[in-house]
C-alpha cells in the first residue's frame, strides 16, 4: 500500500532557559493510504510535539527543527515556506485539537468557522460555502445543522463542539487527520461517540488518520498500527495485534500491565511503572527506559538499542533481543 506520509530521522528541540529540551530525537515511521496509525506514550514522551510538526504548528524559536523529513504526498513539509504551508493546512492536512473550547473561535458562529476553509482552499462563494458547512455539520451527526451553524461555540456542549471541531477539520477533504488526544475532555459515551464518527467518516471519505492518545482502548478499538513513544524516541512499533498481544519492549508491556482489565481480579492491584522519565535536557546516552526498567542489563546504561525488526511489521528497541542477552538468560 502507498505511503501517504513518512517521517524520516526526525530531531527537533526547544531552546529553553534550562538548556536545549530535545523534544523528539531521531523518529522514523510512516502512514499509508487509508489506515489508522496510533501513537502512544506517557505526558511528554513527543506526541503531540511530532503529531504539530507534521503541520508546521511549532513556532520558531523556541522550537528548532535540527535534522530529518517530513514527507507528505512526495513532498517534504519542512522545505515549505509559510505560504505553501498555509495551502495545505486545512486543505490536505486536517487536525482535531485537544480542547474544542479553546480550538474553536469564541467571537465567529461555528458555520463561519467552517466555511472559512472553504472560501480559502476551495475558492467557494459564501452562500456555497455555508450550505457546504451546514452539510458538513449534518455529516459529523449534530441535529438542526441549519439552526446550529448560525450559533456560537458556547452554545454547543463539549461533545457537540468536539464534533464541530471534526466538521472543520473535515471540510475540504483532507488526505490525512490528525487527531491529538480527540476525546479526552470527554465522557466516555461521548467519547465512544465521536469514534464511531472518526470510523465512519474515514470508511466514507478514505482519509488516513494519526491518533494521539495515552488512552490504550482507544487504540484498540480504531487503529491499524500503533507506534510506542518513550523520551522522544520510537521503542516500538508494530499492529495492534502486535503490540497488544506480543508487545517486545518492557516499556509497552508496562504501559499494557498498568490499564485494568476485565480478566483481572478485583482485589489485585494495577502495576505501575515505577520513577518518571529522563530529563530530555541532557538526556540518557544508552536506552532511555534503563533507569525504569525491570530487565536493565550493563549495556543499557551506556549504549543506545536499535530498532530490530521482531517479525512481520513489529519493530522494537531493546537489548534483550541481542543474542548474547538470549544466550545469557539460558535461551
Amino acid at each position: 500500500m502507498e505511503n501517504i506520509l513518512e517521517v524520516k530521522d526526525l530531531h527537533i528541540s526547544f531552546h529553553t532557559y534550562a538548556g536545549e529540551v530535545q523534544a523528539v530525537r531521531g523518529i522514523n515511521f510512516e502512514v499509508r493510504k487509508g489506515e489508522t496509525v496510533g501513537i502512544v506514550g506517557e505526558s511528554g514522551c513527543g506526541k503531540s510535539v511530532t503529531a504539530q510538526s507534521i503541520m508546521q504548528l511549532i513556532p520558531k524559536p523556541p522550537a528548532h527543527y535540527k535534522q530529518g523529513q517530513i514527507v507528505f504526498n512526495g513532498q517534504d513539509l519542512l522545505k515549505k515556506k509559510e505560504k505553501e504551508m498555509e495551502k495545505i493546512r486545512g486543505n490536505d492536512i486536517g487536525m482535531i485539537f485537544q480542547d474544542p473550547m479553546t480550538s474553536l473561535n469564541p467571537t465567529m458562529k461555528v458555520g463561519q468557522q467552517i466555511a472559512e476553509s472553504l472560501i480559502k482552499h476551495q475558492k467557494l462563494s459564501r452562500s456555497e460555502a455555508h450550505k457546504r458547512a451546514v452539510d458538513a455539520l449534518k455529516l459529523v451527526g449534530i441535529p438542526q445543522p441549519d439552526k446550529r451553524a448560525n450559533q456560537y461555540p458556547h452554545e454547543f456542549s463539549g461533545g457537540m463542539r468536539q464534533r464541530a471541531m471534526i466538521a472543520v477539520a473535515l471540510a475540504c477533504r483532507p488526505k490525512l487527520l490528525i487527531a491529538d488526544e480527540p476525546t479526552t475532555a470527554l465522557d466516555v459515551t461521548i467519547q465512544a461517540q465521536i469514534l464511531d464518527l472518526m470510523r465512519e467518516l474515514q470508511e466514507k471519505t478514505g482519509t488516513s488518520i494519526i491518533l494521539i492518545t495515552h488512552d490504550l482502548g482507544v487504540v484498540a478499538e480504531m487503529c491499524d498500527r500503533v507506534i510506542v513513544m518513550y523520551a522522544g524516541e520510537v521503542v516500538e512499533s508494530g499492529t495492534v495485534d502486535d503490540i497488544f498481544y506480543r508487545p517486545e519492549h518492557p516499556y509497552t508491556k508496562g504501559l499494557l500491565q498498568s490499564v485494568p482489565r476485565l480478566d483481572m481480579n478485583k482485589n489485585e492491584p494495577l502495576k505501575p511503572i515505577i520513577g518518571t522519565p529522563p530529563d530530555l535536557v541532557s538526556p540518557p546516552v544508552g536506552c532511555p527506559f534503563y533507569a525504569r526498567c525491570d530487565y536493565a542489563m550493563h549495556v543499557c546504561k551506556d549504549h543506545k538499542p536499535q530498532l530490530e525488526n521482531m517479525g512481520g511489521q513489529q519493530f522494537a528497541a531493546c537489548w534483550l533481543h541481542h543474542p548474547m542477552a538470549k544466550v545469557a538468560a539460558g535461551k
